[in-house]
């Protein structure tokens, strides 16, 4: 009750102080980027590799879309705007001619003023009139990315062992960290002037790995490089090296982190990406080789890929019993299963290009060494993949029809299991959008690289509708929300029959001013799980709950604030409910060349159940979504000084106190103690 009432009073004040606020559009690439991967980290019980998301936006906020000269593909790099807004603004730019405003586009169907706030940090308007300077022609550009950060606390991990000599303590205790705290990051990439040319490399080393020594003796534990060309005749890619790969509607080939459910609602078709290369440091789900885009003729393009790379497991007897993806060579357990699995793929793609129809169809081929074996002990996970190869047979396409835009895919794996995913996006007025998806993915589908639309991280045992709807009554307000319901035909983790589940999510928005942003979520999800009793496993119904309220604005060209109120629900066979309540204050001196930020937030949940997740604002291209839990505080501080136009410095320090927990973590990364810090320094220079 409390916890209610203190979230009212909160409601009240923040609600009464926004109505004062002056200074300039809040628009930011925070905003967009924490819509995103907020909802994926709500989702997903796994640790993701957002780099290349964070790196993306920030890319183009550092090189806004030019929406004079905008093609189709440049546009839906912006995974903000719709197909059919895409559409309107090209048709609009050919029977207008320039676009002088970008607040123009708010006569254009589709167009709202929310959405042109949204993509304002990522797009300018430029004409040819506007002469390019000497200084700004094209030329060479290096980027250098130098990354360092511990955890200030001592952990178990490390207190085993003896870094004078560098030895564990104890030889018989595998399990002790054999590097020191610290983690070290490279990154350097090269565009040559035309930018058709572009190379680089990546290399990381967790806390804990070896560092220049052991089985590390030639420094990081893992590097990555790429280099890729880009031309406009028949061969209009090549990549060597470290590449992702995506394409259709992502149930068989669609490599790296894909977005899911979210508040973009009806804005879940995949935006085919094809080849692109790699170069962050998610050590699994990336290929590593060749590949090539080819056009032979117009409206035909063909591409072809081979990779080999190894990938870390657990082998007994020759067979491979298990699939490590966590990236981590600590211990000599870790390191025992460190790149014993070969892996090598193969295939291609073919796609067609029409007026109003894109039509392709994708191959790809696996092979193990040693193979894989089925879990016949646990009955869950008998439709997994087993065996010494696998291949992957799809077929997608995407066709537009004044307000309609219609895609979907089907796809078969080697098992004989088959899966399939229907969308509709509906335009029936200038201020609504629709959006409907069916999927069904078979129990025994079975696609290693597949990452597609849906409730779960795997693309397997699920059928379900989806219903999302975007809604801007009036200038100021925007209503977004979706429901899906779903079933899961065979069992999965933690539930042990056939289930049902169904969730719901409704977002307000109002921007009275183009200072001031203001939105209010309501999310509603039952799920099903096992009960507790230790003999009868019986599925029961779990329900979740959260609301939010989150404002940010900006003061003056200065000064910016975010504040979030945030009340979480579960229900098993208990209620438990918890609060998170933050403020980010965000400060850019106007003379100096300094920018700093801070957030501040307590929190209180009764579990790990009613956890709440928050994105943070980081150094550069680095990124933080902790989960809040329990009860406490936590602060962090950001800070950048920019030397020149090529060197910058980036400080962060985060620092979480709980005030009922004297111990934190659990094994190898318990601390002692009420608290836990975290520092990080990096240093990017550009050139």
């Amino acid at each position: 009750m409390f916890r209610f009432k203190a979230f009212i009073i909160l409601l009240i004040i923040t609600l009464f102080s926004s109505a004062n606020l002056l200074g300039q559009n809040t628009a930011s690439k925070n905003d967009i980027i924490e819509r995103i991967i907020e909802n994926i980290a709500e989702n997903s019980d796994e640790e993701l590799d957002y780099t290349d998301l964070v790196e993306k936006f920030n890319e183009l906020f550092d090189n806004p879309i030019n929406l004079n000269k905008a093609s189709k593909e440049d546009l839906e790099e912006l995974h903000l705007l719709s197909d059919y807004q895409i559409q309107n603004l090209i048709e609009y730019r050919k029977e207008s001619g320039l676009i002088y405003s970008l607040y123009e586009l708010r006569f254009l169907d589709g167009f709202s003023y929310s959405i042109l706030q949204e993509i304002s940090p990522f797009v300018n308007i430029q004409i040819d009139s506007q002469k390019i300077k000497p200084s700004q022609k094209s030329r060479a550009k290096h980027f250098i990315l130098i990354r360092s950060q511990r955890t200030l606390e001592n952990e178990e991990g490390y207190k085993s062992y003896n870094f004078e000599d560098e030895s564990p303590t104890s030889s018989e205790d595998p399990a002790q960290y054999m590097g020191k705290e610290w983690k070290y990051y490279t990154r350097y990439k090269y565009s040559s002037p035309k930018k058709d040319i572009e190379f680089g490399f990546t290399a990381e080393n967790d806390a804990g790995e070896p560092f220049f020594k052991d089985v590390n003796s030639e420094g990081f534990d893992f590097y990555s490089a790429f280099a890729e060309y880009t031309g406009k005749g028949k061969i209009r890619q090549i990549n060597i090296g470290d590449y992702h790969l995506k394409f259709g509607q992502g149930l068989s080939l669609w490599s790296g982190l894909a977005s899911r459910k979210s508040t973009f609602t009806t804005q879940n078709a995949k935006r085919q990406q094809g080849i692109k290369s790699y170069h962050s440091t998610d050590e699994n789900l990336f290929f590593r080789g060749a590949a090539i885009r080819i056009d032979p003729i117009k409206n035909i393009s063909l591409t072809a890929f081979s990779s080999f790379k190894k990938r870390d497991a657990n082998i007994e007897n020759n067979l491979t019993q298990s699939i490590n993806n966590s990236g981590l060579h600590r211990t000599e357990n870790e390191i025992q299963k460190k790149d014993k699995l070969d892996e090598k793929a193969w295939g291609g793609t073919l796609l067609f290009k029409l007026d109003q129809i894109e039509f392709g169809t994708s191959f790809i081929k696996s092979h193990f060494s040693p193979e894989l074996i089925s879990k016949t002990d646990d009955i869950t996970k008998i439709y997994d993949f087993s065996g010494d190869g696998n291949y992957n047979l799809s077929a997608y396409y995407e066709t537009r029809y004044n307000k309609i835009h219609l895609y979907g895919e089907i796809a078969k794996s080697q098992s004989g299991g088959k899966a399939i995913l229907q969308g509709l996006n509906l335009q029936p007025h200038p201020q609504l959008s629709l959006e409907v998806i069916y999927r069904k993915y078979d129990k025994n589908y079975q696609a290693l690289y597949g990452n597609a639309f849906g409730e779960q991280s795997g693309t397997q045992n699920e059928e379900g509708f989806y219903f999302g709807a975007e809604f801007h009554p009036y200038p100021k307000w925007t209503i977004l929300a979706y429901y899906d319901l779903y079933e899961f035909p065979w069992l999965k983790y933690r539930v042990s029959s056939p289930t049902t589940g169904r969730d719901y999510l409704c977002q307000i928005e109002y921007n009275p001013t183009k200072e001031v942003s203001i939105y209010f979520r309501y999310k509603d999800e039952k799920k099903p799980e096992n009960s507790n009793d230790e003999i009868i496993k019986t599925p029961i119904d779990v329900s979740k709950k959260q609301y939010r309220l989150h404002l940010s604005a900006k003061l003056n060209e200065n000064w910016e604030i975010r504040n979030r109120l945030e009340l979480s629900e579960y229900n098993k066979t208990a209620k438990e409910s918890g609060y998170l309540v933050y403020q980010d204050i965000i400060y850019k001196h106007s003379r100096l060349p300094f920018t700093t930020s801070i957030r501040y937030a307590l929190f209180d949940t009764d579990s790990y159940n009613t956890r709440i997740y928050a994105y943070e604002n980081d150094i550069l291209y680095a990124f933080s979504i902790p989960p809040y839990f329990n009860k406490g505080s936590r602060f962090y501080l950001n800070f950048r000084y920019k030397f020149n136009r090529s060197a910058s410095l980036y400080l962060r320090y985060a620092r979480t106190q709980y005030a009922n927990s004297k111990i934190i973590g659990s094994g190898n990364a318990e601390i002692s103690g009420d608290t836990k810090s975290e520092i990080k320094l990096q240093l990017k220079l550009s050139f």
